[in-house]
C-alpha cells in the first residue's frame, strides 16, 4: 500500500493549485523561540515552547508577546472561542492525568473547568460549550458567553489509546478504519479532528494522513504529511518530513485535496526545517515554526 501511495504522490505533486503570495517570517517581540503557533480569530498566533509548556499571544502586527500561562503542556491543542476571549487549556499533570482550565484573555484570569482527567486529546468549544470525554461518557459545560452562527458540532471525535473515538448523540464508537492494512500490526492513530462541516474525519498514521466518514467508511489516503490540519472542508495542510532516525534532516510544508488529488509542496526546500503548520480561519494563512523555533506565515491563493 505504501509503495503505491508513493508513486501516485509522485505524480500527482505536480498539480498547483495554490500559488504563494507571500511568505514572513513573524517578529515574536520577547519570545525569542516560539514554536506550535495557531490562528486566534482576529489573526495573532497562539504560541507555545517546543514541548508545549506555557503558552501566550503574539501580535502579528506590532511584534509584541504577550505571556498568558505556564501550565506544562497549556500549548498542546487548546481551543478559542469564536470571539477570541476565551481559550481552553490543559495541564498534564506528573501522574500523566489533565486538568482543564479556561483562560479570559482580556484579564488573563483562569477558571479551573475539570482535574484529574484521563484520555484528554480533543475537546470541543463552540457557542461557549465545552465538551470533552472522559470515563467513556461526554461532558458539557458553559465556558463563555461567545455565541456565533458557526455550526455548534454535535460530534466529538478524539483518541483514546491511539484509536479513533467518536461520540456522537451520547453513544460512543471506536473506529479503526486501517484494521488489517499492516499485516496484522494494529494500527495507532494521532492528529485526529473533525472538519469545519463536521461530516469527516481526518486522523494520521504511520507518517500519512487519512481522510474519512464518522462512521469510519469512506477512506482516502492523502499521502505522506504528518500533523495534519483541515484547510475548510476541502483541503488539508501538513508537514513532509525526513530524518535520519534520531533528528529531522528536512521537512516543508505541503497541501492536498481532501479527496486525496492535487497534492502541493508549498514551502520552497532550504536549510529550515518547517514544521507544524495551522491555517487561518479564512484559510489564506498558513503558520508554521522551524526547528530553531522561528515562526513563519505564508499567504496562499486559489488558482
Amino acid at each position: 500500500m505504501l509503495l503505491c501511495l508513493a508513486v501516485a504522490t509522485a505524480f500527482i505533486a505536480n498539480a498547483q493549485q495554490f500559488e504563494v503570495v507571500s511568505l514572513q517570517r513573524v517578529n515574536t517581540g520577547a519570545k525569542t523561540e516560539a514554536y506550535h503557533p495557531r490562528f486566534m480569530p482576529d489573526g495573532n498566533l497562539l504560541v507555545s515552547e517546543e514541548n508545549y509548556d506555557g503558552l501566550g499571544i503574539v501580535n502579528v502586527k506590532t511584534g509584541t508577546y504577550t505571556n498568558l500561562t505556564n501550565m506544562r503542556s497549556a500549548g498542546y491543542y487548546p481551543v478559542v472561542s469564536e470571539d477570541g476571549k476565551t481559550i481552553v487549556v490543559r495541564e498534564k499533570n506528573e501522574d500523566l492525568t489533565v486538568d482543564l482550565y479556561s483562560i479570559n484573555v482580556p484579564n488573563r484570569s483562569v477558571t479551573t473547568l475539570a482535574t484529574n482527567l484521563d484520555h484528554i486529546n480533543q475537546v470541543n468549544l463552540s457557542n461557549g460549550k465545552l465538551t470533552y470525554a472522559t470515563m467513556s461518557q461526554t461532558v458539557t459545560r458553559q465556558v463563555s458567553n461567545s455565541i456565533s452562527s458557526r455550526l455548534e458540532r454535535k460530534v466529538l471525535v478524539t483518541e483514546e489509546d491511539l484509536k479513533i473515538v467518536v461520540y456522537r448523540n451520547g453513544k460512543r464508537t471506536v473506529l479503526d478504519p486501517l484494521a488489517g492494512q499492516f499485516d496484522g500490526v494494529e494500527s495507532q492513530y494521532s492528529w485526529t479532528s473533525l472538519s469545519p462541516n463536521g461530516q469527516k474525519i481526518l486522523f494520521g498514521c504511520a507518517d500519512y494522513a487519512f481522510v474519512c466518514n464518522l462512521d469510519g467508511s469512506g477512506l482516502v489516503n492523502l499521502g505522506a504529511l504528518r500533523a495534519p490540519a483541515w484547510r475548510g472542508n476541502t483541503h488539508v495542510v501538513g508537514m513532509l518530513d525526513t530524518d535520519d532516525g534520531y533528528f529531522f534532516t528536512n521537512s516543508d510544508i505541503v497541501i492536498v485535496k481532501a479527496d486525496g488529488t492535487g497534492y502541493q509542496q508549498l514551502t520552497t526546500p532550504s536549510s529550515e526545517i518547517k514544521m507544524y503548520p495551522s491555517v487561518s480561519a479564512d484559510g489564506n494563512q498558513i503558520a508554521f515554526h522551524t526547528l530553531e523555533g522561528k515562526i513563519y506565515i505564508m499567504t496562499i491563493k486559489e488558482k
